[in-house]
């Protein structure tokens, strides 16, 4: 067997160089930038790299990795949840309390540290050199952390019923997949977002279910490998929170969750054997009625067309003149504020171009039917958005004029363009993760192109659980 210091054995007076770790990964979050002042640079900025790792002897140890990008990208490549490895010359640190707050609860009291300072590495474990330390780890894999706080561990029923478990606590919870929603990509505050939705089940109450939000692609890269009512987690510190629109609990990950898949623990067995009990058709219905809205289509004058579901939408669209489509249960992905103001003439209705910093006046139209030559320029809404649902997405939908100026609550072109940068960004921040009543005209041009403009958008209500 290769020589290798248990986790257990670990003290901060062991010499770097005479240090060898070998662990599976449980945990790993994305490499971030650190902050400091004479980081001007891609060359000169510091970046921290965090996971956690459980041995053979099912022991758990935080490690972090500071240095440059060139060192810390290298190193979060081979460290992918589920990767056997072997950490050489590592620090050994006693644990700081400052972060006990953003790491995962772990059964050793150190910390490893990895830079280029001590030639610090880490290599993939080949399972092949050591089939019996290989099993151990990949047992060790499948072994939950340490229940440090069995308060914390809770059903189904008990998370959805229970008063008490409030927004911001977190959780431990054993479910079984019961489905995995699609990967959508989100855009607010120039930053690019991927949200993910998976629902869970278990004995505690056949016809309740709660949803796991991932925001963590780290997560997301294993959803594609979990199987509805047949894959078993265990969420480790899932954090509660509540659902503004529908009134529901769900839970979130952070950077102190562990999911372990398949867990090897009798409550994982007994589930293993409930999911394959469970009617997955019959459960799904149970869960559609209980995520519909009160109401749909408020505005009678769209009700042409009712469309279930963005994915049925998109695929009934053909070319034609003009038609209109009610979407029952779309969230807004994002809502660009760039180019949010067209200018046209107040005379012909000519549109002019985006209104921006650098805009000045025409001293006449340049429409060259317009009756009337002089400049009559007039400002309005042309907001980009994108939409989705569980059955696929939609881009560059238009929301412009009246309608705008309804659904910012009677805020006109000209008094958003007097707000601050800050301001702008509130007025749309409440349009975030909402589910929407959304009106679709589609305009098909004779390019061959298609106007999607938005004519009606309203917030859809739930009945509370």
């Amino acid at each position: 067997m290769e020589e290798h210091i248990p986790i257990s054995a670990l003290i901060p007076e062991l010499t770097p160089s005479r240090i060898s770790v070998i662990g599976v990964v449980v945990f790993a979050e994305r490499p971030k930038a650190t902050q400091t002042k004479y980081a001007t640079t891609v060359a000169t900025k510091r970046y921290v790299f965090n996971f956690t790792i459980n041995d053979d002897n099912q022991d758990s140890i935080n490690v972090s990795c500071w240095g440059t990008v060139d060192y810390v990208t290298p190193l979060s490549d081979l460290c992918f949840i589920g990767a056997h490895v072997k950490i050489s010359n590592p620090r050994v640190t006693v644990i700081e309390m400052k972060n006990l707050g953003f790491l995962p609860e772990v059964t050793s009291q150190h910390q490893l540290h990895l830079d280029v300072q001590y030639s610090s590495s880490i290599t993939t474990y080949n399972d092949d050199f050591d089939y019996s330390l290989a099993s151990a780890l990949e047992n060790s894999f499948h072994t939950p952390p340490t229940l440090k706080d069995p308060s914390k561990k809770v059903s189904v029923r008990d998370l959805m019923l229970d008063s008490r478990r409030c927004e911001g606590d977190y959780v431990i919870l054993t479910a079984v997949v019961a489905e995995v929603g699609p990967i959508l990509d989100f855009k607010f505050n120039d930053r690019k977002a991927r949200r993910q939705e998976v629902k869970f089940v278990d004995q505690s109450d056949k016809a309740m279910f709660i949803t796991l939000v991932l925001w963590d692609s780290v997560f997301q890269v294993f959803t594609t490998e979990w199987k509805p009512f047949l894959t078993i987690i265990q969420m480790t510190n899932a954090k509660v929170q509540v659902d503004k629109n529908t009134n529901r609990k769900f839970l979130s990950t952070t950077s102190r969750t562990i999911l372990t898949i398949d867990p090897n623990t009798e409550e994982g067995n007994q589930l293993t054997s409930y999911a394959n009990e469970l009617n997955p058709d019959e459960l799904m219905n149970i869960f559609l009625q209980q995520t519909q809205p009160e109401q749909f289509f408020r505005n009678k004058a769209i009700k042409q067309a009712n469309i279930a579901a963005l994915g049925d939408f998109i695929s009934r669209i053909s070319p034609g003149g003009r038609e209109q489509a009610v979407l029952h249960h779309a969230m807004i992905m994002t809502f660009s504020l760039e180019r949010a103001i067209s200018v046209k003439c107040g005379h012909c209705g000519r549109r002019s171009g985006y209104f921006n910093l650098d805009f000045k006046s025409a001293p006449m139209c340049v429409n060259e039917t317009c009756r009337n030559k002089e400049s009559n320029d007039q400002f309005y809404f042309d907001f980009n958005i994108s939409i989705g649902d569980k059955t696929g997405s939609m881009k560059w939908l238009r929301i412009t004029g009246d309608i705008a100026v309804q659904i910012l609550g009677q805020v006109t072109p000209e008094q958003f363009l007097s707000m601050s940068e800050d301001d702008k960004m509130e007025l749309v921040n409440r349009f975030w993760f909402e589910f929407y009543e959304i009106g679709i005209q589609i305009e098909h041009r004779a390019t061959g192109t298609k106007s999607l403009n938005v004519i009606h958008l309203e917030p859809v209500t739930f009945p509370k659980p």
